[in-house]
């Protein structure tokens, strides 16, 4: 962190050389591949946050967010990275709320995010709940095509999400998007928040069909299965990375006590051995756009 401190520069004009890491480096290399190429998701733990203030958690996490991959903005106000904490702009499931899910204390659904790679630095977990749950695109498509074959086409047709009004002037507030695409000999996934679809359907006009409901609901059922989920608690100092293309991940809703208030950062990273598909499958894969 030396390094980059001396520099004293904001954290978008830091570099990989700005934080030389000649042991640790190697065993980032290798993380990346296990995003990439393995199991989809890992957790790093030890950082020493209680010894850190925010400020220097923020230096040395982009330093190792670096060595991972490429940042990617994550909201219209092009934040790289972003306190995942309860603000206090309401509940998720609220119909008039255009807050995004991380500014929530709210239990979020299997999702995934937009870029390849999301990465969660634990600074302090909640008084009660915040537990984190994984479980793996892939086998929910095998499940789904054993058993719901039929319901295939709706998965890769996608469906269309709320912008939460993080959309320019001149955009429609909402997007489609695809839950599955196979490209390259690849399957991937990209599946949003449920609650981004709810929204969706008074700014679009686009009604969901009975149908469509009820793939939305197994989707989750699926993932939520015993035998396909592991849940845990992130410790201050963990940090959690998984690849979008692979893994969905949710919550539950959590609740901050005096004095000890749940703030993990987030980066969104797109490594440099990523898997190409067209532009249009994944939605701000490469960063949401400065509109505000």
């Amino acid at each position: 962190m030396g390094t980059a401190k001396e520099r004293g520069e904001p954290l978008a004009k830091l570099s990989v050389d700005d934080f030389p890491l000649p042991t640790l480096g190697r065993r980032l290399e290798a993380i990346v591949d296990e995003l990439e190429f393995g199991r989809g998701f890992g957790v790093v733990r030890g950082l020493p946050v209680d010894k850190w203030s925010v400020e220097d958690a923020k230096v040395i996490y982009w330093g190792i967010g670096l060595h991972l991959g490429v940042p990617v903005s994550q909201n219209a106000a092009g934040d790289l990275m972003a306190h995942v904490k309860d603000h206090s702009e309401g509940d998720l499931d609220d119909p008039n709320t255009v807050t995004r899910a991380y500014r929530t204390r709210s239990a979020l659904p299997f999702h995934t995010d937009s870029a390849d790679i999301v990465g969660l630095l634990c600074l302090r977990n909640a008084g009660h709940g915040g537990v984190s749950t994984l479980a793996s695109s892939m086998t929910i498509y095998n499940y789904l095509l054993a058993h719901h074959r039929e319901l295939l086409g709706i998965y890769y047709r996608g469906f269309v999400y709320d912008r939460r009004a993080e959309e320019a002037t001149d955009e429609v507030p909402y997007y489609r998007n695809a839950v599955y695409g196979y490209f390259n000999d690849q399957l991937s996934c990209r599946f949003y928040m449920a609650q981004y679809i709810e929204s969706a359907t008074a700014r679009s006009g686009i009604p969901l069909s009975d149908i469509e409901r009820y793939a939305l609901r197994l989707f989750q059922e699926i993932g939520a299965m015993d035998e396909h989920q592991i849940s845990m608690k992130l410790q201050p100092g963990d940090i959690q990375l998984l690849n979008n293309n692979l893994v969905v991940h949710g919550r539950t809703a959590f609740e901050d006590q005096p004095g000890r208030h749940r703030d993990l950062l987030r980066l969104w990273l797109n490594t440099r051995k990523a898997r190409e598909y067209p532009d249009d499958f994944a939605a701000f894969r490469f960063g949401m756009p400065k509109t505000h």
